[in-house]
């Protein structure tokens, strides 16, 4: 060990001093990563939990899934209870959708909860609401609510692109545009 014999206590204690920082580094990295992986879990929970567990979000799911026609004329007449609740949902589905498209869920993380988007886009009722909703907000020039739900079902192929046009045969129109 020819190259150490010119070196000082100095030397040796700041090799030693740079090897234990290396050291903590890479432990304080492992303790970082695991403590990001513990609040991905925790998150992704919560959306479980409001999604299943919480009760109007889940009977309003299910009725998503069994209804497939709650969709008419009179869900704008008045500002309801059952259309709050409605846009709820579609609002929240939408932000997960955002998430992913945002890659700040990941594929695995989305997997957990993609059949109930799923399930929301493919109802007849959903893409009825959300075609008079796109097309009402096109004409006031404003932002659809649920573009990112809109984009991942057309994405997914499970609602037409079709929907983004104004084509009247698609869907009964309730909204004025």
């Amino acid at each position: 060990m020819e190259f150490l014999s010119g070196w000082t206590i100095d030397n040796y204690l700041t090799l030693l001093l740079t090897i234990v920082m290396a050291i903590g580094s890479i432990f304080a990295l492992a303790q970082w990563n695991s403590s990001i992986k513990i609040r991905r879990t925790e998150f992704l929970n919560e959306i479980i939990n409001k999604i299943w567990f919480d009760q109007s979000m889940a009977k309003t799911v299910n009725l998503i899934d069994n209804k497939p026609d709650w969709y008419t004329e009179d869900f704008h007449k008045s500002y309801s209870d059952f259309s709050y609740q409605m846009d709820r949902i579609l609002s929240y589905f939408d932000f997960i959708c955002y998430l992913y498209s945002k890659k700040n869920l990941s594929f695995n993380e989305f997997n957990v909860i993609k059949y109930e988007i799923d399930r929301t886009c493919a109802s007849p009722s959903v893409q009825a609401y959300i075609w008079n909703l796109y097309h009402f907000s096109n004409k006031m020039e404003a932002g659809c609510t649920f573009m990112y739900l809109i984009n991942y079902g057309i994405k997914e192929k499970i609602i037409s692109d079709d929907l983004l046009t104004n084509n009247t045969d698609l869907y009964k129109k309730y909204l004025n545009f």
